[in-house]
């Protein structure tokens, strides 16, 4: 499977490190470094799925290259000069780092995914469970109704999106996908309704949003909950009305959507909270299905591993020996598909840098290969060290203190939301964060086996 690519433009190297340690968390992702000057060269001889911008400000307004849906500015601080710049220079999305690494992670993973295959990837039924949710995304695919996807991150409420794609009649037209929780709000409105010529400072021409790119096909809401109440009422007028008005407009857009939202929150708890409108909520769950996390059906653990080996290796390693098996099923995979993506990605890695020559015979993974980052079959832990003496998380390669004191602040973090009684606004006073950087911080508690306590 080849590896997509991300340019990055104009970064001094502390910036590059940052964006490296975010790369790190994706798999089959390579780093390229261009300066401004090269940029259009450079992408007319590299099909990159991304652009990161170091300096937006080298960038004059309006003359980025396409695809423009692909391009963000990365910055060392957060600022607002950073981020009207940006977006006077035409990206889609500025995201300081390392405050921001997760948003600007979420912002890749589905330009990365579309980027290696634009078909969309089987959907993995063994269970009980995930046959019944097999059967019913035949029998709605045709539909035209929303359908609200709940569950776990990582759990795969993507995949099963573009299944629904697939499987439908506009699975010729457009399938986009917008990561709610990843862009700023000041930028949010503008991508999922696009805007006018002259609509804000920089705004030399007029661009479409998500749901006019759509057209005729389907868009994903990844994280719905997670976009501003003010903007849920002008995204409740579009699914009502099937029409849209960019920012700065003057005349409504009539548009053929059909919508898939996806939250890994519980859906009840955001509406009392009120981050989460109650029509909109009506509206968005016609169809509701929820995705089981994949420790409540481990007969889809190896079936799902089998095929990302296969994939994730090009088809170079076919199988998975017993002890492999039996490692894989004993482990809890607090993060779920995406966890075992991660793991098998590493395996993959490391079977190809310990084996002298990889032959067409060595169609094998064995479970030396996994015992870093799972649990034995006896249910022993590990010190989860990678080759070099690391300690790893489930995402990425960290050094051991960065890991001890992440797992400290996780640590804190829970205390003072149990203390709060689960009251997620409560809790993120008195941590001195928003809101919104606490659901961050709490999805990824939980990506790592954390117990997250219920919203009070």
């Amino acid at each position: 499977m080849s590896r997509a690519t991300i340019l990055l433009v104009d970064a001094e190297p502390a910036l590059r490190e940052a964006v490296v340690r975010v790369l790190a968390t994706i798999p089959r992702v390579r780093l390229q470094s261009c300066t401004a000057a090269d940029l259009p060269q450079t992408l007319e001889g590299s099909r990159a799925a991304a652009v990161l911008l170091g300096d937006a400000g080298a960038v004059s307004a309006g003359s980025l290259p396409e695809p423009r849906s692909c391009f963000a500015a990365v910055s060392l601080e957060p600022s607002r000069d950073r981020e009207l710049t940006a977006m006077r220079a035409g990206v889609d999305a500025h995201f300081a780092l390392p405050e921001m690494a997760e948003s600007l992670a979420q912002w890749l993973r589905p330009l990365l995914a579309a980027d290696r295959d634009f078909e969309a990837p089987a959907l993995v039924a063994r269970s009980t469970a995930m046959k019944g949710i097999d059967r019913f995304v035949s029998r709605i695919a045709r539909s035209t109704a929303t359908v609200f996807v709940t569950g776990e991150s990582g759990v795969g409420k993507e995949v099963l999106a573009r299944q629904l794609h697939a499987r439908s009649p506009r699975h010729r037209g457009p399938f986009e996908a917008i990561n709610c929780a990843a862009l700023p709000e000041a930028m949010l409105e503008a991508m999922l309704f696009g805007h006018a010529k002259g609509a804000f400072t920089g705004a030399v021409e007029a661009r479409p949003g998500k749901f006019q790119r759509a057209d005729g096909g389907t868009l994903l809401l990844d994280e719905v909950t997670e976009i501003p109440v003010h903007l849920q009422a002008k995204l409740l007028r579009a699914l009502q009305e099937r029409e849209v008005e960019p920012l700065g407009g003057r005349q409504a857009q009539r548009v053929d959507v059909r919508v898939i939202a996806t939250s890994n929150r519980d859906l009840r708890a955001a509406v009392a909270e009120g981050a989460l409108r109650e029509d909109l909520y009506y509206r968005l769950n016609v169809f509701p299905l929820c995705i089981p996390p994949l420790r409540e059906r481990r007969e889809d653990i190896v079936p799902l591993a089998q095929a990302l080996l296969r994939r994730l290796s090009g088809g170079r390693l076919q199988e998975l020996d017993e002890g492999a098996q039996r490692r894989l099923q004993a482990h809890e995979w607090p993060g779920n598909v995406r966890e075992l993506a991660n793991v098998m990605e590493r395996a993959i890695t490391l079977h190809e840098a310990t084996s002298a020559q990889v032959t067409a015979e060595s169609v094998w993974l064995d479970a030396d290969m996994l015992s870093p980052w799972t649990t034995d079959a006896a249910g022993e832990g590990h010190s989860q060290r990678d080759v070099a003496g690391m300690e790893v998380s489930d995402e990425n390669p960290t050094p051991m203190l960065e890991q001890t004191l992440q797992t400290q602040e996780g640590r804190v973090i829970l205390n003072v939301l149990r203390e709060s009684g689960g009251r997620r606004k409560e809790a993120a006073d008195r941590l001195g964060i928003s809101p919104r950087t606490l659901r961050y911080k709490l999805a990824r508690l939980r990506e790592h086996g954390f117990a997250v306590p219920a919203s009070g």
